[in-house]
């Protein structure tokens, strides 16, 4: 009778615990903005949503009538913000919502071990000298492997186009895409060739692409704790990622140490390893820069360039047509840089699909007053949902679900003008803001920019008919899946 009585005590207690900790939000955090239900976050875990259709049914409507709601994710609650005024005090005063990425967040978990402590992530004085050594690289580049690429990229949807007999045969996207922007970021950034394109057998590649559906799982994604448990699927998800740092990392002194070329290089990868040599960053952090060059280097242009895709094909008859007509004789990066028919739709791209739709990685340094009256206790983490910011009605107007280019500008100025105006004010906020504005933006609209061009003068595509129009259940936002019909241009 007595040990049932202990077994029931600690049942009770367990539950009283999971009540405590994922139920319900603390005690001491603001009650004047809505709960999203605990659960929420990891419906996509178990039934078929993907993440526009989880903001839609869950988090608009309290998103929009508050400007901020309190919201579970990665093992704690948090607070999530979408209104301009407070995503700008946010970006603006980083003494008190300071940068606290995953190495402090959630130092045990798998996603913390595969990048580190980095130019992203780190706070203060260590940021400002990863700021320093890095800018460089990625503000002056050379962009010529990046057309080199494209070509290299189209010839592979050709040879893809003569072996399949039927006209029009449909081609999955994620990997070749995901392979493209390897090959540009390794290039025009690390300083070696990471061969995706050149092989789709490579061992580095596939290396990559087992380790991030291992990361981008929405369970462990939300539930991060379990990483703490010997789970044998966990257990090799560390291991892979360790094993992928090394080899990267022994990649790069092969082709920029050993023979000195760092010396003579202004890659973004040789002023890290300058940095390195003279004493300034240690062995670890010129790895975990390295790493994140590559993953957000790579990644960010492979959801922008993916989602691009998809809306071209979407709009075949109407934008698809007019951007080709544009960009016909254009053959130079800044030239591109100026066409608006192309500029206003890579624009309005980012903000109906922002890259990465949910980002919480500051954390309160003290108590503090966001907006005019939610009060935020220390040591609270909080983020933002690009989604919400992009789609939000007051902002945007009625519209703002609509994909409607035009509404940039007509002319190239405008265009320009309404970019960086909806990025100051905070409306459009999927390359952050204030001092922690991205530094790839440049690298990733270049990137965009010359690929589409290429692919436009050589083909025309549509979705294909078997592939079901959905986005990414978590992580990263973007057609899930992409699938996409290609038809050779008569030249």
């Amino acid at each position: 009778m007595t040990l049932c009585l202990i077994l029931i005590t600690l049942w009770f207690g367990f539950l009283a615990y999971i009540a405590e900790k994922i139920v319900f939000p603390p005690w001491n955090f603001p009650k004047n903005i809505p709960t999203i239900p605990f659960y929420v976050i990891f419906l996509p875990s178990i039934i078929d949503i993907d993440q526009t259709e989880l903001y839609d049914l869950y988090l608009r409507k309290p998103l929009e009538k508050h400007g901020a709601a309190k919201l579970f994710f990665g093992s704690r609650w948090n607070i999530i913000v979408t209104k301009p005024q407070m995503l700008a005090q946010i970006f603006k005063d980083e003494d008190t919502f300071a940068k606290s990425g995953n190495q402090k967040k959630i130092p045990h978990s798998v996603i913390a071990a595969y990048t580190g402590d980095n130019v992203i992530s780190a706070h203060g004085k260590i940021w400002r000298t990863y700021r320093s050594i890095v800018t460089n690289g990625l503000q002056h580049f050379d962009d010529s492997p990046i057309f080199k690429n494209a070509k290299l990229f189209t010839n592979i949807i050709e040879q893809h186009l003569n072996e399949n007999s039927k006209e029009r045969e449909s081609l999955p996207m994620s990997g070749l895409v995901q392979r493209l922007c390897l090959d540009n970021i390794s290039q025009v950034v690390l300083g070696f060739d990471f061969a995706s394109l050149s092989s789709d057998k490579n061992p580095l590649h596939n290396h990559l692409m087992r380790i991030k559906k291992q990361i981008f799982h929405p369970f462990f994604l939300t539930f991060p704790f379990f990483d703490h448990l010997p789970i044998p699927a966990r257990k090799r998800g560390f291991a892979d990622v360790e094993a992928f740092r090394k080899e990267l990392v022994k990649h790069v002194d092969e082709e920029l140490v050993k023979n000195y070329k760092f010396e003579q290089t202004t890659f973004a990868a040789s002023d890290l390893i300058r940095a390195y040599n003279n004493g300034v960053i240690d062995r670890k952090q010129l790895t975990d820069n390295l790493v994140i060059l590559l993953v957000a280097g790579h990644e960010n242009p492979q959801l922008l360039l993916t989602t691009s895709l998809y809306l071209l094909a979407k709009h075949s008859h109407t934008w698809q047509k007019k951007i080709r007509n544009e960009i016909w004789e254009v053959f130079q990066s800044k030239k591109l840089s100026e066409l608006p028919l192309l500029n206003s739709f890579l624009y309005e791209a980012v903000r109906i699909l922002p890259p990465l739709n949910t980002i919480i990685n500051r954390c309160t340094t003290k108590t503090c007053l966001l907006g005019n009256n939610v009060v935020i206790p220390r040591g609270v983490y909080v983020g933002y949902n690009n989604f919400g910011s992009s789609h939000d009605t007051q902002s945007w107007g009625p519209d703002a679900d609509e994909f409607k280019p035009q509404r940039w500008g007509q002319d190239i100025e405008t265009i320009n003008k309404n970019w960086k105006y909806a990025k100051n004010t905070c409306k459009l906020s999927s390359f952050h803001g204030g001092r922690r504005a991205c530094l790839g933006e440049k690298l990733g609209l270049v990137e965009v920019r010359i690929t589409l061009a290429e692919m436009l003068r050589r083909y025309e595509w549509i979705l294909a008919p078997d592939w079901e129009e959905k986005m990414t259940p978590a992580g990263p936002l973007g057609p899930l899946n992409l699938k996409l019909k290609f038809k050779k241009l008569n030249l």
